[in-house]
This record gives C-alpha cells, structure tokens and sequence, in this order.
C-alpha cells in the first residue's frame, strides 16, 4: 500500500513539473539560432537589367537599373538602403526586400503605343522561417504595385495600396511560359504552382493604355541538399548525437549490471535477445513500410516534390505546420491553438470536416501507416534489432502509468493555449519536420523531448505513441472507424503472442473471449490500436486474429507465413537446430 501511494505522489509530481516545464518551454532552449531571419548580402548592380533576384545560398543579388530606389521592410515601415552593399540586415528587419525602377517608357504590348512603365522587383526572405507566414507587404506609396503570397496558396495584387479586384493580370513563369489570370472579388489570384513560385514570377497590370506596371517576385531559394539546408539540419544531427551518447551509456550501465549480476535477462523490464533471425517475407508489414515511407516524404517535402499544397486538409497526423513544405496542413497545431481556432467557423468547419473523414475512413490506421512520428520511431526501432542490443518491455502496471501520462500530455495538449502556453515550444515534432526541410528553427523544450522519444523508441517499439494526444483523440473514434481487428475465439489459443508483440501493450487482444454476435468474428479493436499489424504477423494460428476493412479480411494470421518468418532454419545436420 505504502508503495502504491508512494507511486501515485511521484506521478502527481511529475504531471505538475510537466505542465509548468510546458508553461515555460520557449526559455528553455535547447537550441537557439543567433537570428531567426536569415543572414544575407544585399548587391545593387546598375547595369541596364530588368529588375530580377538571384539567390546564391545565403546571398541575394538584386539586378537593378537606372532610376531604381531600394527598400528594407522593417517593423516600422519602408526603409530605403542606402548602400549598395550590406554585410549584414538591420535588427528591426522584417524579412523583405523590395526595388522600384521609374522613368522608362517602352512599348510592352508591341502596339506602337509608346508606355510609361513602373518595374518593381519584391523577395521575402521571412517567408521560409515560420508557420503560416504570410509573406510581407509594404503597401506604402513609394511601391506602387506590389504583391503579397499568402499561405502557399494564392496571391494578393496590390495597387496604390488597394486590391486590384476583378482584374486581368499577366504571369510570366520563369521560363517564359505566359499566363493570364484574373482576380477574384478579394484581389487575390490562385492556380500557381508552388514551383514556378520559388523560381520567380512576374505579374504585369495594365490600369489604363498609357501606364504599365510589373514586379518581379520570388519566395525563397532550393533549400535541400545544400549549405543552408545542412545548416537547419544541425539541431536535430546534435538530437541524434545526444541520443546516441544516452543509448551508449544505457548500454554499457547494463552490461556492467549484468556483469554484477544485479539485472538479470528476463526481469526488470530488460528483454532477452531472440537469436531466432526474422527471414523477409512480402506481405502486410512490407507494405507497412512503403506507405510509411512515402507518406514520410509527402509530409515533409510534399509540395516541394508536387508543386501544391492542401493547407485546409487537416491530417491528424504529428507533422510540424513549422515546416511549409510539407503537403497538408496539421490538426496538432490546430488542437494545440483551440484558442485561435475557436474563433473562426470557417476554420472549424475544415478542420472538423477534415478530422471526421480520417476518422472514420482511417482510425489510428493513420498513426501505424501515415504519421512521420511513429516512422522514426519504428526506424529506432530497427536500429536496435540491427544492432542487436536488448531492448525494454513494459508490463501492465507501467502501461498504465503510461496512460496516465497520456491524460497528462492531453490536457497540456489542448489546454496550454488557453493560459497563454505555445505547445510548439514543448512538442517533438517541431525538431524533426521543419529541420529535415530546411527551415532553421529554434528549439526549445521541444528538443529534449525528442531527444526521449528517440531514446525510448529506441529501447521500446512506439514508446510516444503510448502517450500522444493526438493519437489518443483519434483513438476516441475506433468504435466508427472501418478498419477493425477482429478476432476469432475459437481459434485463439491463448498464446499470449499477440500481447508480447503490440507496441501498445493492448492485453485485451488475447484475453477477451466473447462479444457481441458470433464469437469467431470478436471486435478486439481498442482506442490504443495503431493497426500496425504485429500482433496478426505474430499469431501462430490460422485466422485467429484479422484486420478487416468494411467487414473485409485484409490480412489476417497465417501459420504457415509464421513459420516460414520466424521458425529456425534447418540445420544442415538431420534432428538439429541452429538457436
């Protein structure tokens, strides 16, 4: 009794320092980059050329001609530069360059009417640094004709300060290609790919015969597999370096025990190493595996790789709306903001819709198949198989404390917003996503949180999703959901394997024997399924457990697929086994 007590203060301890260390995540940094708007050098070349920028890793050249005055967007307004080269941006820069060239008088049309033509040239640096930025505007009279990129979705055409609305606008494309759109009631034009963004577009809008005004606009250079991308991959190289130190020292503190004989094979958590190799077979897992992957590529460069993004698609997925090349946009940030959500129908409207679909169509499928989350946890997992080091089983009694946790996490989750808390500075997502894309950020508590997830997923198959709000929110729906595990009790021999096997710790799989309607067809689907399969891959008996899919068996317990997986290959000596 004294030591269930002792237990319960100890977690009641550690939910409070949980939620105050949540509370005052952004000044715990883990990592912090000197600036969060990137560095640059600004050149001014007067050499006769149309206006145009060039990136060159950390360098922006603007090509400018006569006539051409140059402006620095800070937090107080237009700023004009003054010096042709700058060897670094000022402290109040808000992330946009912006020059205007006047005085030219050309025929653009080519119908000999000779025009007086404004060019401006706009880049928005700030653009690739945070979440849902939208990109700078300076609408002041010196930038007479300006336009704003918002939410990698559409434009908005700016004249005098003023939506151009209802309007023809010409779109020339990097590579020549000439598109003519028109804005909508808002001013604001949509259909671009996010491509030919980065590449640099020029918008051209002609109010009257006589006058002529273009701006040549681009976003943000390629950032991946180049220096700059090498360098917002460095928080999450120095996670993994510190991951690795704690694995090692894990390592080598229980070989040393082993050696003392104070933590015996078998008990306290650490198990054995199974000698037995698992041989490949195609099938479920396989294909596991390739949806992860490519659903891990979507989710991190998804609209660098396709061009387009669907920001009002909300997947219930844990993928950091930090990184804005990513392909939809990420319930978790909008649970995590309730605050900022609630006041908007529209916005709760296409998340609630959103969120309902995967609900029901997918369930926790989402967190075994699609989450990038539960993918690098699953390659730490496979990391320690590889590497043949123990690894650390949980029994029933800390599953639950687990789940205690996760109660935890959930009301930090969806209530730190409400009391003035950001649970971006204190998720682990933010310091894998938006690193892996090339975006530098700076990482609070966050970052040693990941370091955890790392570490614990490397010792324990899943270890987070057992206590992920988002995925206990989607867990809430299973009853719903058309994918199901079903059981068939007759065939169910009580083996346990299925229990040894879940990531989940879901003991119910093996010992519920009876439901509703007939007993070979039990729904053992619980709120903490993933449907990741393992505990069907490892059922020694036939059809005994089964993933189905609007009542349809997808995959269910083969034994002869289990021994051909896991059975020990034959000895080359008859009546002998290798171990």
């Amino acid at each position: 009794m004294k030591n269930k007590t002792a237990g319960k203060i100890l977690f009641a301890v550690f939910a409070v320092a949980l939620c105050v260390a949540a509370y005052f995540a952004a000044d715990l940094a883990f990592f912090q980059y000197d600036d969060p708007v990137e560095r640059a050098t600004l050149s001014v070349v007067n050499d006769g050329e149309a206006l145009s920028f060039t990136y060159d890793k950390d360098a922006v050249t603007l090509h400018s001609g006569d006539n051409t005055t140059v402006y620095a967007l800070t937090y107080s307004g237009a700023a004009v530069v003054e010096n042709t080269y700058i060897e670094s941006l000022p402290s109040d820069f808000a992330g946009s360059f912006a020059a205007v060239q006047t005085g030219i008088r050309e025929d653009t049309n080519g119908d000999g009417v000779t025009e007086n033509v404004t060019r401006v040239a706009k880049t928005d640096m700030e653009y690739t640094q945070g979440y849902d930025a939208t990109a700078n505007s300076f609408l002041s009279d010196e930038i007479p004709f300006e336009v704003v990129y918002k939410d990698r979705e559409s434009f908005t055409v700016y004249f005098n300060s003023e939506p151009v609305k209802n309007s023809e606008i010409t779109v020339t494309l990097a590579d020549g290609t000439v598109k003519t759109l028109t804005t909508d009631e808002n001013g604001d034009i949509t259909g671009l790919n996010l491509n030919d963004v980065r590449n640099g577009l020029t918008f051209t809008y002609r109010p009257d015969a006589l006058n002529t005004y273009s701006i040549n606009y681009q976003v943000e250079a390629d950032t991946i597999f180049t220096t700059r991308w090498l360098s917002a991959m460095l928080p999450f190289g120095i996670i993994i370096l510190v991951s690795a130190v704690c694995i090692t020292l894990d390592v080598l503190l229980r070989k040393l025990l082993y050696k003392k004989e104070k933590l015996p094979v078998g008990k306290t958590g650490v198990m054995a190493r199974d000698k037995r190799r698992k041989r490949f077979v195609f099938g479920f897992e396989t294909i596991r595996w390739i949806i992860m992957i490519l659903s891990f590529a979507l989710l991190i460069f998804g609209s660098r790789l396709t061009g387009t993004v669907f920001s009002n698609v909300q997947l219930p997925v844990f993928a950091c709306p930090y990184n804005l090349d990513q392909l939809t946009g990420s319930a978790c940030y909008m649970l995590s903001h309730l605050d900022v959500l609630v006041s908007s129908w529209k916005e709760i409207l296409a998340f609630l819709g959103t969120f309902l679909v995967c609900a029901v169509l997918l369930g926790r499928i989402l967190c075994g198949f699609v989450c990038p989350f539960g993918f690098i946890q699953d390659v730490a997992h496979e990391a320690r198989q590889a590497l043949h080091i123990e690894g650390i089983s949980l029994n029933e009694r800390l599953y639950n404390i687990l789940r205690l946790v996760k109660w935890v996490m959930l009301i930090i989750f969806l209530g730190i917003g409400f009391v003035g808390g950001n649970f971006c500075d204190f998720c682990p997502a933010m310091a894998l996503s938006p690193a892996l894309a090339g975006f530098k950020l700076s990482l609070g508590l966050g970052g040693f949180v990941m370091v955890i997830v790392l570490v614990s997923g490397f010792f324990k198959r899943r270890c987070f999703c057992n206590v992920c709000p988002l995925g206990f929110i989607l867990g809430l729906t299973h009853k719903i959901s058309l994918f199901k595990l079903k059981k068939d009790a007759v065939a169910c021999t009580e083996c346990g394997a299925c229990y040894e096997a879940c990531p989940m710790g879901i003991k119910s799989v093996f010992t519920v024997r009876e439901g509703k309607g007939d007993i070979r067809e039990i729904d053992v689907t619980t709120s903490d399924c993933i449907m990741c399969g393992e505990c069907v891959r490892r059922c020694p008996e036939n059809n005994a457990l089964a993933i189905t899919f609007c009542g349809k068996k997808i995959y269910n317990a083969d034994r002869m697929k289990f021994m051909k997986q896991y059975a020990p290959p034959k000895s080359k000596k008859k009546g002998k086994n290798h171990e």
